[in-house]
Order: C-alpha cells, then structure tokens, then sequence
C-alpha cells in the first residue's frame, strides 16, 4: 500500500479503504455526514437538503451540549449527596445533646461548605451554653419562614442577626428549612459568605433529608436536657 510521502500526512488510500470497509462510520456521525455532503449552490436557487442539514447540524451541537450539561450535574448532585451522607453519619457520632451541637457548628459546616448553622427551638433552649441548638421566642420561625416549609436565596438583612448572631453581617445566601420539636417549632438554618450557594429553584431533597436527621437527633435528647 502506498504511504505519504510526508509522515505528517494522513494516508489517503487506507482512509479511503478504512471508510469503504466501514461505511456506516460517517452514516452514523450526523454531523460528519452532514459536512461530507454539503455543496455550495452557485444558481441562486435554495437548497433545502443544505438548510435541512445545518438545522440537523446545530440540533446535534446542542444536545451533545445538554448532555454534556446534563452529565456533570449528576456529578455534581451525586458529590453532593455524599457529603450530606458522611455529615449526617458524623452527627450520629454525638452520644449528647451538647455533642451533637458541637458536631453541627464543626464537622457539618465544614463538611458543607457553609460558614455557620443554626437549629433555632421556639420557647425552648434546652442548652446552657451552646454554639448551633439554640431557642427562640415563641413565632420567630413564623417570621421568618411565613408558610413556607424552605426557603433559598438571599439572607434577609432583617433577620440575619437572629439567626446567625454576629456571623449574619458577613453572609449573603441561606437555607432554612422549617422544623417540628415534639411540638415545639424550630427551623434549621444554613448560611454562607458565597452569595451563589443557596439560590431560589435549586432542589431541596436532601437539603430536607439533613434537616429531617438533625431534627429527629435532637428530639432524642431533649427529654434529658
């Protein structure tokens, strides 16, 4: 078989003996057929075989951008479901109410990558001293949540000194999620200094799976504090 004589050259006979052994490697490549085909009209008149196959064209770049797309936020969802799962196998760790409010403002903020968590309980502060499992006055959750069970976004400036003590003046997105203490209402509060963490829309699945474990942790030890 004849070879290039430039070795930087593709080899034109065994690409053309490559694609006559294996036609269906351009029929199947929409993009590459659609390229190979094409031809220039010189006559004015429009080509609708061309249009067809710059639409077809265009498609295929898309989808193959959405999957792409779609690719890496599974990714991305599935980074995130394993943090939220080694934080919550972390906070099963505390063998006492006061261990597990250490847990949630060390192990669960760093393993989250937020800058402070609050677990507020209306009427009741079942702490002495405490860092995250703080209480609240009785309707506070009301103010802040509304009817909403979660809310995602920005931190309300109003309220950001409650939740978060002196940590509200430098954050700028939440989670809060809105919890039942025997009765009792109570919220969960995520806070971070990056303003793109937390944004209205994104999914709250496993944002209400934590907050569902952490509210189930402390009922257990309320009883004793």
């Amino acid at each position: 078989m004849a070879m290039s004589d430039n070795a930087d050259s593709p080899d034109t006979d065994m690409i053309r003996e490559f694609l006559t052994d294996n036609p269906d490697f351009v029929r199947e490549d929409a993009e590459l057929f659609s390229i190979i085909v094409e031809t220039d009209r010189k006559d004015g008149a429009i080509d609708l075989g061309t249009a067809a196959r710059d639409k077809l064209r265009n498609e295929i770049r898309q989808l193959k951008s959405l999957n792409a797309s779609i690719v890496e936020t599974a990714r991305a969802n599935l980074a995130t479901q394993s943090q939220i799962h080694m934080a919550v196998l972390a906070l099963l760790e505390a063998e006492s109410l006061s261990g597990l409010d250490k847990k949630i403002s060390n192990r669960l903020t760093g393993a989250l990558g937020v800058d402070v968590c609050r677990v507020l309980i209306e009427g009741h502060a079942p702490l002495q001293t405490a860092e995250s499992i703080l209480g609240a006055a009785e309707g506070f959750v009301g103010d802040v949540l509304g009817d909403h069970v979660e809310l995602l976004g920005p931190v309300d400036a109003a309220n950001a000194h409650a939740l978060y003590g002196q940590q509200g003046a430098r954050v700028s997105s939440q989670a809060i999620v809105r919890l039942d203490f025997n009765g009792h209402d109570g919220l969960m509060a995520l806070a971070a200094r990056d303003a793109h963490l937390f944004q209205s829309g994104q999914g709250t699945e496993l944002l209400n799976f934590l907050a569902r474990a952490v509210e189930r942790m402390v009922v257990q030890w309320l009883h004793q504090s």
